[in-house]
């Protein structure tokens, strides 16, 4: 949909900005694409097989913001899922990749020590997005899973104090396939709306002011890439 709603200059021009659309959703703050080499480092790193569909992602953009609505079954309820982050390297705070990569093999290699087993280097899921550190999104990467190229959201327990809230840790699928778990992505009201002081939608569309007050966006520009964005309301 993007490539017939947006003209190659458009999109060239919504790159300069810092945004790249996926699966009919919009990537902001997006990162340069990730290198061949930066690639096959990663997949050295995970012993696993990187599916297709997030090496194109990563050839897009090797990672950057979302901001929309998303929730998963878990427990045998509907959970709200922060997936506001795409994990890139030398980025700040909970984001950076590899950082969380190696936590998973600190993590897989304690596992199997508590087996009294040598961990063989292969990880099962790789953690790519999410929200600092109380929920990931994860991609199966063990070719010899029946879930391989699936897409799955962890979600830290809260305290008892916190009441209605979930908690004990809980996983969930959110879909068979990253193009799917993108499209799982919505907007659950119209941003703008909004009557709340935080919505979903209020931080990419400040990036859009920014870009405009202070970065020589178009103002068409910006309000086309709004009406695509909005395609996403329930």
């Amino acid at each position: 949909m993007e490539s017939s709603y947006f003209s190659r200059e458009e999109l060239t021009q919504l790159r300069t900005h810092g945004i790249v659309l996926f699966a009919n959703r919009v990537i902001f703050d997006a990162q340069p694409p990730m290198t061949s080499a930066a690639i096959s480092s990663l997949q050295d790193l995970i012993g696993g097989k990187i599916p297709e569909a997030l090496i194109t992602l990563w050839q897009l953009t090797s990672g950057g913001r979302l901001d929309y609505d998303l929730s998963v079954s878990m427990h045998g309820r509907e959970e709200p899922i922060s997936w506001s982050e795409l994990f890139y390297d030398r980025s700040d705070g909970y984001r950076d990749l590899t950082g969380w990569i190696n936590y998973e093999r600190e993590l897989a290699e304690d596992e199997a020590d508590d087996r009294q087993e040598v961990w063989d280097g292969h990880l099962i899921g790789l953690p790519f997005g999410g929200f600092e550190y109380c929920d990931r999104i994860y991609i199966v990467v063990a070719q010899q899973s029946e879930d391989y190229g699936k897409i799955f959201a962890w979600k830290m327990g809260l305290p008892p104090a916190w009441t209605g809230a979930m908690h004990q840790d809980g996983v969930g699928l959110i879909g068979m396939d990253l193009y799917m778990a993108f499209r799982a992505l919505r907007l659950n009201a119209d941003p703008l709306v909004a009557t709340e002081e935080y919505f979903t939608g209020s931080e990419l569309l400040g990036y859009l002011d920014d870009c405009k007050d202070n970065h020589g966006m178009p103002a068409p520009l910006a309000d086309k890439l709004i009406a695509f964005y909005m395609d996403a309301i329930k």
